[in-house]
């Protein structure tokens, strides 16, 4: 008799948010080999709870082919967890060579689940009393134990070599994913030491799963629409003064200057230079050269040309019903004497004159560059 009681609704929820936000990473138009990764690691971790979903309601007791289903992925965890830090510190840049053979062991875990998947009910359950639980459980769980344990060291190492962009995001997710690993490190000591575990006895793993899904679909979902930097500026960059007007730093400044316009954190009245480091996970140091160095202009300049452009691509739109005062307002700026400084600043022309000019068919323009 299949009844979804709590501990499967609970658990399918998570799942189903997990899902829902890995497709929205899939879809996000910036970062896109970080936020895939991000994506297949949640839907591993998803697919993991599934068994449980399923057989808490009692569909293994209604439906005894369902055993063996492809949903244990677990080696690839480790390989996710990895590249997806090296992917948020190279931007979109190349991955390592010859990544995609981390994953060769959860290849041949999922081609061995789907092969048994596909006997009959018969021949599985002689199999897994005779081979899988004796030979091929153990094997896996030693595997999965070592792939954590090294793709996490891995990770560790990586992100203390070069801080990933955002850094708070970095130092977070590494923290969430070593403390699972810990929790299920106890979990696995507890079933050799007690000689197995019930499905009821495990639910609280498998709840930490679900929170930790829920976890990583929110936040990788958060900023994985932050562009990213083709390569987050090392110590060493930072505080040699060589490196001064480098490509990498008119990179920087042109990557956090479009964040700034995806989120439209412009709009701010309040936002300053230690608001907008902390939406992308630096520092003011950094951030401050990003733009004077990459791009000629300091951190007012750079907010203050885009609002004027904002102010610009909205008085185009508007057909007067609104006032430029209005506007300007709702584009972030807090005062008419200000906003009327800078927009003749960068047009030539003041705000009412534009929009006449405007109206008698003139050229639009747009500043946010010098």
């Amino acid at each position: 008799m299949i009844r979804y009681g709590p501990m499967s609704i609970v658990l399918l929820c998570a799942a189903l948010y997990g899902v829902l936000r890995a497709g929205m990473l899939c879809c996000i138009p910036v970062n896109r080999r970080a936020n895939r990764l991000m994506a297949a690691l949640i839907v591993v971790l998803a697919l993991y709870t599934a068994p449980y979903i399923i057989g808490y309601a009692g569909y293994y007791d209604a439906y005894p082919w369902l055993s063996f289903a492809p949903y244990n992925l677990t080696l690839a965890i480790g390989p996710l967890l990895y590249l997806y830090l090296i992917a948020l510190q190279s931007g979109e840049s190349a991955l390592p060579q010859r990544w995609r053979l981390h994953f060769l062991p959860a290849l041949l875990q999922l081609a061995y689940y789907c092969v048994l998947f596909a006997q009959p009910i018969g021949f599985k359950n002689a199999w897994n009393g005779s081979v899988h639980e004796r030979l091929i459980d153990p094997l896996e769980t030693v595997g999965l134990v070592l792939s954590l344990a090294v793709y996490w060291r891995l990770a560790h190492r990586a992100l203390q070599r070069q801080p990933t962009v955002p850094a708070e995001w970095g130092r977070n997710f590494l923290m969430a994913m070593g403390l699972s690993i810990l929790i299920w490190y106890g979990m696995l000591m507890l079933e050799w030491a007690f000689s197995g575990l019930s499905y009821f006895q495990r639910f609280p793993f498998y709840m930490w799963l679900g929170m930790l899904v829920c976890h990583l679909g929110s936040e990788a979902c958060r900023q994985g629409a932050v562009p990213l930097p083709l390569a987050a500026p090392g110590p060493a960059q930072a505080l040699d003064p060589e490196s001064r007007s480098t490509p990498d730093q008119a990179a920087l400044g042109q990557r956090w200057r479009g964040a700034i316009i995806d989120a439209q954190w412009w709009r701010d009245p309040d936002l300053n230079l230690a608001g907008l480091a902390q939406h992308l996970g630096t520092n003011t140091t950094a951030l401050s050269r990003a733009f004077n160095d990459g791009l000629g202009m300091n951190f007012n300049e750079v907010l203050n040309r885009i609002r004027v452009d904002a102010v610009l691509a909205a008085l185009q739109r508007d057909d007067g019903g609104r006032s430029v005062l209005d506007i300007a307002l709702a584009e972030g700026f807090n005062s008419k004497a200000s906003f009327n400084r800078l927009f003749k600043q960068y047009t030539g022309e003041t705000p009412s004159d534009y929009r006449r000019r405007l109206q008698s068919g003139g050229l639009p323009l747009q500043v946010s560059t010098p």
